[in-house]
Parts: structure tokens; sequence; C-alpha cells
């Protein structure tokens, strides 16, 4: 992968804390070959068609004119925006204003001051990952969320990360960065979106930091649509601790090529999580790739997650999962379930699956399964004797096999939103299925 010379350049406003992180990842990929996104065999796919050009970075646009754009976002008039136009923060969208919800940018070029403890205490702090695609956003990161809810809060109106990509030219790439931190007995409800306006070919490398301190309660919801010739390299580090509990749904629409990355890091006693996806590919003219990987590791006794990813795929389209569930030495009473369904509607489509155990303590319960298959006749034969045509009969039953994931959310305005999307994508019309 080649970068424009003149456009790789480091911020030069940047306090000394993450100038050192930056350093520090420079070092990493100077030491090692760069490969943003990593080859694995078995998933037999070709890159080739994403890194062989130049990319360049964007240059941030004047706001006022996005500002009527945005209002198509607005998804509740109560909830609190974090608005980014090609990784670039619009200040001025909302009038409403929270001191622990900015862009990581603001806090260094204004000074927040009072962030700084919770910066220097979590971010970066996943950098002995060894994972390329983090040091390079490291690197080039330009803006992205800081959300901090203190110790004690409830709080209880949505919070929305939106991305919106709006590229002119082909071969750009973006590094946006969040950082999220659930302080003790708090509970909040994020909503994350990624969404291109254009049909230009760009990369998003996305890093997403993730805290819940004790007793915490986090609803983390990820959507991602009209991405079908864009890269979207989505990498989410959880780290959990004692007491606390975390969801996180993602729901893959379109995209040339998605990766997922979920890391969780079980750092406490009596946790528990929940991770679910939801990929419904239905353009048949293109060639897209979902590709979901979860590594759970559970370090701590007396906790339990849960997986759940299902697949709907047509065209030439891919699915991948890779889930893989680690039980240290010594993490006793675990509870871990994981299950991957899939239906291929073309004969043409393909699903690679590869669920994982490494368990390394003796008492624990661990269970994973994997299905594949295509439409069921007889359920179609069942509506068509009920005087519903066939090819309807088709899209309802994917809707009936999309709906365990959809029931997860307990956010009802988002709720109703992907509901949409999923009976948009599946050309269901005039029909109540809720």
């Amino acid at each position: 992968m080649k970068f424009k010379k003149e456009n790789i350049n480091f911020n030069n406003y940047i306090y000394k804390y993450i100038s050192i992180i930056r350093n520090k990842s420079i070092k990493k990929i100077n030491k090692n070959k760069l490969y943003l996104f990593e080859y694995e065999k078995w998933k037999n796919y070709d890159i080739s068609s994403i890194i062989d050009y130049e990319y360049s970075f964007p240059i941030k646009e004047k706001e006022s004119i996005y500002l009527k754009l945005l209002n198509k976002y607005v998804l509740d008039v109560d909830g609190f925006y974090l608005f980014f136009i090609n990784g670039f923060y619009i200040y001025n969208f909302f009038k409403k204003k929270n001191k622990n919800f900015l862009s990581l940018n603001d806090i260094i070029i204004n000074n927040k001051s009072y962030c700084n403890s919770n910066i220097e205490k979590y971010y970066g702090k996943t950098l002995s990952n060894n994972d390329n695609l983090n040091y390079f956003n490291f690197i080039f990161s330009k803006d992205g969320a800081y959300i901090y809810i203190p110790d004690g809060i409830y709080f209880k109106k949505n919070i929305y990360i939106i991305y919106i990509y709006n590229i002119i030219n082909d071969y750009s790439i973006i590094n946006p960065r969040n950082l999220i931190i659930l302080g003790k007995k708090t509970k909040a409800k994020i909503i994350e979106i990624h969404e291109s306006l254009t049909n230009k070919i760009f990369i998003s490398n996305s890093v997403t930091e993730i805290f819940n301190e004790k007793k915490s309660y986090l609803d983390y919801i990820k959507i991602q649509n009209n991405l079908s010739f864009s890269y979207l390299k989505d990498n989410t580090l959880l780290t959990q601790k004692k007491n606390s509990y975390c969801s996180i749904n993602t729901f893959s629409f379109e995209g040339r090529l998605l990766n997922n990355n979920i890391n969780f890091f079980n750092c406490g006693n009596n946790s528990k999580l929940n991770f679910n996806g939801l990929t419904i590919i239905k353009n048949k003219s293109l060639n897209q790739i979902i590709d979901n990987k979860i590594l759970i590791n559970h370090l701590y006794t007396n906790c339990e997650s849960n997986q759940t990813y299902k697949y709907i795929l047509n065209g030439r389209s891919k699915g991948i999962f890779n889930g893989i569930i680690k039980v240290h030495k010594n993490a006793n009473n675990i509870n871990a379930l994981q299950k991957n369904d899939n239906i291929l509607i073309s004969n043409k489509s393909f699903i690679y699956t590869k669920p994982e155990l490494k368990i390394y303590a003796n008492n624990v319960k661990c269970t994973h399964g994997c299905t594949i298959g295509k439409i069921d006749n007889e359920k179609i034969f069942y509506f068509c004797s009920r005087g519903i045509k066939k090819k309807r009969a088709k899209y309802i039953l994917l809707f009936l096999f999309s709906k365990e994931i959809l029931k997860k959310i307990n956010i009802y305005n988002i709720f109703i939103y992907i509901y949409n999307i999923i009976l948009y994508k599946l050309k269901i019309f005039n029909l109540n299925l809720i």
C-alpha cells in the first residue's frame, strides 16, 4: 500500500502523551512489515484490489454545506450526537452540548484539561495488542468520539456517533478513533452508524476503545449501511471489569469489504456480555465480503458470554465468521455460548465459518454450533398454500430468520430504524412483521 508523501503529516498541536504513543506506533511499524488487511488463507479472498493503489487523506470541508443533510440522521430529538464527515467532527450542528461528549481533536485543540486524566489513563492502552491497523490508526487518526460517563450516572438519553462518508476522489483513507469510558455504577446506550453517500472507493480504518468499569452497563449498536464500494476495517477493543455488562449488536447491510474485529478482555469476576450480528447482502451484481472476527478472553471466574451471528447472502457475496472463545487457566465457572447460522440464497454465494474453543480451565460450560443452508421449501409451500406469492414468502422467511437478532435491540426507535432497513433490503412492503 502506497501513500502520497505530502499527505503524511503529524499534528503539531498534539500534546506530549499522544505524541509518545504515536512515536511508539511508528517504531512498531518500522520494526515489522505493515499489513493493514492481514491475509488468512482459509478466508479465501483476494485483497490486492485494496492495497495496490496510492491513497490520500481527505480534506475538511465547510460545515455549513452539510447541516441540512445531517437532519436525516437525527433519529430522536432528545439524543446527543457526534457527527463526523469524512472523519472530521462537525462542531456546529447541535446547540445542545455535554462536556463529557466531545471529539478527541476538540480536547487537544481547545485544551480541555479536565479530560487529561482520562486520556492518560485509557487512551492507547491497547497499544500492546500488536495489531498493525491499530498502530496505523494511532499515527494517522485526525479525530474521533470521546464519551465519558462519570461514576454513578445512569444516562437515559441515547448517544449517537455518526460517521458519514462523502468522498470526492477514489482511494482515500480515513482513520477514526473513538474512546468510550463508563465509570463505576453507570449505564449508557450508544449507537454508531457508518454510511457512505457516494460510490467512491475508500478505506475507513476505525478503532474504538471501550472501558467498562465495575457495575457498569453498556448497550452498543453498530449499523453499517450503503458501503458497497467501500472498505471498512472496524476494530473494537473492549475491557470489562467486575460485575459489569456489555452488549454489542452489529448490523452489516452492504460493504465491498467489511472487517469487524471485536477483542474482548474480561478483567473481573461476574461480568456478562452479549455479542450479536446480522449481515444481509442482497445485491447480486457486486462482490461483497463481510468478515466478523470475535475474540473473547475469559480471564476471571463466574462470567458469561453469548455470541449469535447470522448471515443472509446473495449474488457473489462472501460471509466469514471466526468466533474464538478462550478460557484462561483458573477462570472457572464460565458459561460461554457461540452460534452462527447462515442462509445462502444464491449458488454463487459462500460462507466460511470457523468457531473455536480454547479452554485451559476445568469447570466450564462452553458450546458452539453452526448451520448453513437454503430457504426451507416446505415452509415456502406452506405460505403459498395460504395465498402468498412464492417470492414474497421467501422474503418473509428471511425476515423471520433475521428477527432473532433484531429482537435483541432494546432501544425502540433504533429497533424501528433497523426493522425498516431490513424490510427495504428484503423488498418487503406493506406488511407488518413486528
